[in-house]
């Protein structure tokens, strides 16, 4: 399989975020749970897999360094655009994740990758790659498609299904794209034998079923979002978990 087509010049990524502002808050407030609090005009991080900068406006309140990588080209110039409507100078990165340490000239404070992990098929190799390019207790946070959030599970077991909870990844995609859920256990180990260490971790978009969004108010499912997300990460509830995530020790 190969990553999804963002420099495709018929498909849109702004667009899969219309009507998807729940999903798109709920990111956000668990970011800023695992982001610094302060303002730091010489701490820096690069948003892997950071698209057209949707979360500029969040890292821009932490970090005076601020960097996108991405594979496609046409996303990053959107990013530069989104940048300058903003008020900030950022610097782009163009290429390939399994190759990153070698394009990228510096070692970063923060790496974030977020909605990137279910298009990777070898998460060794671009684990072990963002440990190379984040500082000596530098911290990565990490979104994951989390295989075994609770509807996943309910369906499954209904189905008899029990081979389904394997601590592995499944394609959810028949197409040539790779698109996988992880097991959050299996990504852990691999975090673990990358050198790095879970500081925290965070439940994100618990609510994303359409019967919620249609039967309670907006901004009431935003409050229940950030009651829950730190109890309901115990048990991997939401289709995503989020993790804070230290470099302890570093990788060959």
């Amino acid at each position: 399989m190969v990553g999804a087509d963002y420099n495709d010049k018929n498909y849109d990524y702004t667009k899969y975020w219309e009507g998807r502002d729940y999903e798109n808050a709920s990111e956000v407030i668990a970011l800023k749970k695992l982001l610094p609090k302060n303002f730091n005009k010489d701490r820096s991080i690069i948003d892997v897999g950071g698209g057209f900068g949707r979360l500029l406006s969040v890292f821009k309140d932490s970090f005076g360094d601020i960097s996108i990588f991405d594979y496609s080209v046409k996303l990053l110039e959107a990013a530069t655009k989104n940048a300058k409507n903003l008020g900030l100078s950022i610097n782009t990165i163009n290429g390939d994740i399994y190759n990153i340490s070698n394009l990228v000239d510096k070692k970063y404070d923060y790496v974030s990758m977020i909605r990137v992990s279910h298009h990777l098929e070898d998460l060794n190799k671009a684990f072990e790659e963002i440990n190379k390019i984040l500082k000596e207790d530098g911290i990565f946070i990490l979104e994951v498609a989390n295989k075994v959030h609770f509807k996943s599970i309910v369906v499954n077991l209904l189905k008899f299904n029990f081979k389904y909870l394997k601590k592995d990844s499944i394609s959810v995609t028949s197409k040539d794209v790779a698109f996988l859920n992880h097991h959050p256990k299996y990504v852990e180990d691999i975090l673990k034998d990358s050198g790095f260490v879970v500081e925290d971790k965070l439940s994100v978009s618990n609510f994303r079923l359409a019967v919620f969004k249609k039967l309670i108010p907006f901004n009431l499912l935003l409050r229940l979002e950030d009651s829950l997300q730190k109890m309901l990460s115990f048990i991997y509830f939401g289709p995503s978990i989020f993790y804070r995530i230290k470099k302890v020790n570093e990788v060959e």
